[in-house]
């Protein structure tokens, strides 16, 4: 019964959830190799999803992290698709648990 439940479980996320990279922990989407380039070489995926909110919000923690913490210039293409990203897949603050 337990394996009708997972195997149930896993068709459903993949019909009707987002993809999840393995590593990063983060949703599969255009701009997560931007993502992973430039952000989780530091900190784990967890870090961003505990923030959340629109462009305005991503593009000041972008210079946050440049201005206080190391981030090198972006290419503004990919800064572009860093933002989209963050602001299309993470707008809403994400509870984790550090047992997770």
């Amino acid at each position: 019964m337990k394996l009708i439940f997972l195997i149930s479980l896993l068709f459903c996320s993949s019909l009707f959830g987002a993809k999840y990279d393995r590593v990063t922990g983060l949703i599969i989407d255009k701009g997560l190799d931007d993502i992973k380039e430039n952000c989780t070489v530091c900190h784990p995926g967890r870090f961003i999803v505990v923030n959340g909110g629109g462009h305005k919000f991503w593009k000041y923690k972008v210079r946050v992290m440049q201005k206080g913490f190391g981030l090198w210039e972006l290419d503004k293409k990919a800064e572009k698709r860093l933002i989209d990203y963050l602001a299309k897949n993470y707008s809403q603050k994400v509870n984790v648990s550090v047992e997770d």
